[in-house]
């Protein structure tokens, strides 16, 4: 209570809370925010291993499909691929 009656007579003075301390902790606390966004953003949008692989075989099977390319040339390419 000795303390409750302290803080009343100060006129609601927090010490080292006053003035630019409260800015200071809300800055803190926003820039560590950010801190830990930039890294979640980092880890979520890192390189995924298997949509960056590229599928020759699977690009010369769609070439062929949207019909670029012939049968003769789809085989010529498929063995040419499975050779190197």
């Amino acid at each position: 209570m000795r303390i409750f009656g302290q803080v009343l007579a100060d006129g609601g003075d927090f010490g080292h809370m006053s003035g630019w301390g409260w800015g200071w902790m809300l800055f803190g606390t926003l820039f560590w925010a950010a801190i830990v966004g930039l890294v979640l953003w980092a880890v979520l949008r890192g390189p995924r291993s298997d949509l960056t692989r590229v599928d020759p075989e699977g690009i010369l099977a769609q070439r062929f499909a949207r019909g670029e390319i012939s049968s003769e040339e789809f085989a010529e390419r498929r063995e040419a691929l499975r050779e190197s």
